[in-house]
């Protein structure tokens, strides 16, 4: 496996959140969590090399580009990244949804932790709807998720040129 092909992935993830519309408020949590989720994949996965300090940056990246105050969705990445690199190593199905419902207690800690920092952020209580939209759809595309990033890993999308006639 190319050691560049986390950081592309959650990268071309990154730039997803730079859409050119605007999503509705209650959407806006949803495309970030799908990167926090990327990199606490990449993280779990055994002989991936994703460093924590990647994390930050793509994390950093995911602030500056959906507009969001600087550091939350770095802060959220770091915590993923940390979580990914203590969760049971991804071998098979079953430790897949172990680790599924590993991802499904920290995103919903990470949703937790965003609505707290979200209300103190604003000075009063946050809209939850946003947040736990957010979080709900990033364990719903767990699953989807993580076997993209396994196919990915394997070197299956890899382009096949055409050999010949033997």
């Amino acid at each position: 496996m190319n050691a560049a092909l986390p950081a592309l992935s959650v990268l071309v993830a990154v730039l997803a959140t730079a859409v050119p519309f605007e999503l509705p408020t209650v959407a806006t949590f949803i495309l970030p969590m799908v990167v926090v989720t990327m990199v606490f994949c990449w993280r779990a996965f055994p002989g991936t090399v994703f460093p924590l300090s990647l994390g930050f940056l793509l994390g950093l990246l995911t602030d500056i580009l959906s507009g969001g105050p600087l550091g939350f969705w770095a802060l959220m990445a770091v915590i993923a990244a940390n979580a990914g690199s203590a969760a049971p190593p991804l071998d098979n199905s079953l430790d897949r949804n172990r680790l599924w419902l590993i991802w499904a207690g920290v995103a919903f800690s990470i949703g937790a932790l965003s609505w707290l920092l979200c209300s103190l952020y604003l000075f009063r209580v946050a809209d939850i709807r946003p947040i736990a939209l957010g979080a709900s759809v990033s364990i719903l595309l767990f699953p989807l998720l993580s076997r993209l990033l396994v196919r990915i890993k394997g070197g299956s999308f890899r382009p096949k040129f055409y050999r010949g006639w033997t």
